[in-house]
């Protein structure tokens, strides 16, 4: 698996970043990628939704279709964004 390689499953196709490798051959971290409107879509949400992480993930869900067991936003990303957005005005990744 290659840097901002596309993953493909059942219906769904996504760009990932690769973190770090295992000793394994095929064992790779895998960071997904969300896109700016994603990252504001869970900031907007989490305001609207009283600061309830779990409404905003059930909401990420419905919004992009995203399939059961499927990887969503977690607790850290979103406060991240969120956290993100309070210091900058901007939900665009810190560099």
């Amino acid at each position: 698996m290659k840097e901002g390689e596309a993953v493909e499953g059942w219906g769904w196709a996504r760009k990932v970043q690769v973190v770090g490798k295992f000793p394994l051959q095929y064992s790779v971290v895998v960071k997904m990628v969300w896109s700016n409107e994603q990252r504001a879509f869970a900031v907007e949400t989490y305001f609207s939704q009283s600061h309830f992480i779990v409404a905003v993930q059930r909401a990420f869900c419905t919004r992009y279709q995203i399939p059961p067991r499927d990887r969503i936003p977690d607790r850290k990303s979103i406060l991240l964004c969120v956290e993100n957005f309070r210091e900058t005005g901007s939900v665009s990744e810190k560099r």
